[in-house]
């Protein structure tokens, strides 16, 4: 480093650090003055050594004034920063004394809050002696609880007895899961197959598209037909409001008929019930001992229209004969009408009754099935 540029160095330190090292420069500056004047040889040589040595202690100091320098560079920032430190003190100090004010107006609401709290200690007390007996009632709870846990505990060995069956069910499983992969591999078979059948179902399918072809020919053919159809069917049209009006007439004809018919069918019905009158006493006392005590007679009974009724005596015993008198008994449903009647009539007088049904004709399994019900079945040509 040249003289200028350690004086430069030099200038730049704080004033008493600046003072020293301008000192010894200034020493060091006389005593070369001083060898130069003096020097021999010896001298010469012992002032080489110096110099050298001066020279190491030269390096030395610019090392030194260099790291001072740095320092002093440091020192100026930190005091920069302290004086930003005090800065913000003195804002710390503000908030501070704000917040001591706002500590203040706290301690206020504390000390309300405190009186309040004392309040609420005395509920607390008088709470505690309701939970004391609530920890009475929790301790008979805990007994019923040890209770239960015992039952838990049975509970337990049944669950594991259960586990237990679980596994050898499990071991069933894996066998059956065997059984089912040997059967997808019959299915992978089974899966080739059909590979197969869709190749001949997509020839197939060729087929009928040329057929599908053939047949759309075949619809315009079908549709030239329909027009034709169409035409023909107005036609028809016409022929059926004739037809429709002929019908009209007919249906009016018809329906004098079915008067005329059911008239006809209740006079052969209460035909063969005056025939009944007249013959069934003497026929229900020579075939099934049957003493007829008063007329048979047509009654209502509970609202129900009884064709046949009467009181009888069988084996020593009154009891009501009830009938019905149809024209054929080829229909169970008869049967039934009948039943419902008896119900009706036993319920209405109470005691036995002999059912009896009056008919021209009947069908064998139906004359099979009264049988069995217990219920008297008479043809008109039986008397």
């Amino acid at each position: 480093m040249t003289t200028m540029a350690l004086l430069k160095k030099v200038s730049e330190l704080d004033a008493p650090l600046r003072d020293v090292l301008t000192a010894i420069l200034e020493e060091v500056e006389n005593q070369r003055r001083q060898w130069e004047q003096s020097v021999t040889r010896s001298d010469f040589d012992a002032l080489k050594d110096v110099v050298q040595r001066l020279a190491a202690v030269q390096e030395r100091t610019e090392q030194r004034l260099e790291q001072l320098t740095e320092a002093q560079l440091a020192t100026v920032q930190s005091l920069q920063q302290l004086a930003q430190g005090q800065q913000k003190l003195t804002e710390a100090q503000e908030r501070t004394e704000k917040r001591l004010e706002e500590l203040a107006l706290a301690q206020e609401r504390t000390e309300k809050r405190v009186e309040e709290l004392a309040l609420a200690q005395e509920r607390t007390e008088k709470r505690l002696d309701e939970l004391s007996l609530a920890q009475q009632k929790l301790t008979e709870a805990q007994e019923r609880t040890d209770k239960r846990l015992e039952e838990l505990a049975l509970a337990q060995q049944r669950t594991e007895k259960r586990v237990d069956e679980l596994a050898l069910a499990q071991q069933r499983t894996e066998k059956r899961l065997e059984e089912l992969a040997l059967a997808q591999q019959r299915t992978e078979k089974r899966v080739e197959e059909l590979a197969l059948a869709q190749q001949r179902t997509e020839k197939r399918f060729e087929q009928l598209a040329l057929a599908h072809e053939r047949l759309e020919q075949r619809f315009e053919e079908l549709a030239e037909a329909q027009q034709r159809t169409e035409k023909r069917f107005e036609e028809m049209l016409v022929a059926q409001a004739r037809m429709q009006l002929a019908i009209e007439q007919l249906a009016a004809g018809l329906g004098a008929v079915r008067q005329q018919v059911g008239g006809l069918a209740r006079s052969v019905g209460y035909a063969l019930e005056n025939e009944a009158y007249r013959h069934l006493p003497d026929f229900l006392k020579a075939k099934y001992g049957i003493e007829v005590l008063e007329r048979i007679v047509r009654a209502e009974i509970e609202g129900r229209e009884v064709n046949l009724f009467g009181r009888v005596r069988k084996d020593g015993q009154e009891m009501h004969l009830v009938g019905e008198s149809v024209l054929r008994l080829d229909d169970r449903s008869k049967l039934t009408q009948l039943q419902e009647t008896v119900d009706v009539v036993e319920d209405a007088v109470g005691g036995p009754v002999i059912p009896v049904l009056v008919t021209h004709f009947a069908k064998k399994d139906l004359l099979e099935k009264a049988e069995k019900r217990g219920m008297i079945v008479i043809q008109s040509f039986e008397w």
